[in-house]
């Protein structure tokens, strides 16, 4: 008797299936669409000095090493060695630790992002 071709197609779905979520979901975690802080609540004292945080926004000044990351609610700054291989106007996700309620600290990445503006 033939065997049943069925199996194995579906099997190779499920996987691009899995592959496609997998992707989707480290692409919405890099481009900041998760665990995102807004950056209205660090200008507003909602957020404690100390806290790490991730925020998202669209560079709007680059000073030597000082930059700022504004979005429609407001802005934050800090330091960043590497600030010659930013762009202005750029769209990045910043890492870092409130220091006040205008600077961030301790910034440990600042990424472009890939997709999802």
């Amino acid at each position: 008797m033939p065997k049943k071709q069925g199996k194995s197609s579906g099997k190779v779905i499920i996987g691009i299936i899995l592959v496609v979520v997998v992707a989707v979901a480290i692409i919405g975690w890099h481009d900041g669409l998760i665990g995102v802080t807004p950056i209205e609540n660090i200008n507003n004292f909602s957020v404690d000095n100390g806290t790490a945080v991730t925020i998202k926004g669209e560079i709007t000044l680059i000073f030597g090493d000082l930059v700022t990351v504004s979005d429609s609610t407001g802005a934050v700054g800090f330091t960043w060695a590497d600030s010659g291989s930013l762009s202005l106007h750029s769209i990045v996700v910043v890492r870092g630790v409130v220091s006040s309620f205008i600077t961030l600290t301790d910034v440990s990445s600042v990424a472009p992002v890939w997709l999802i503006a």
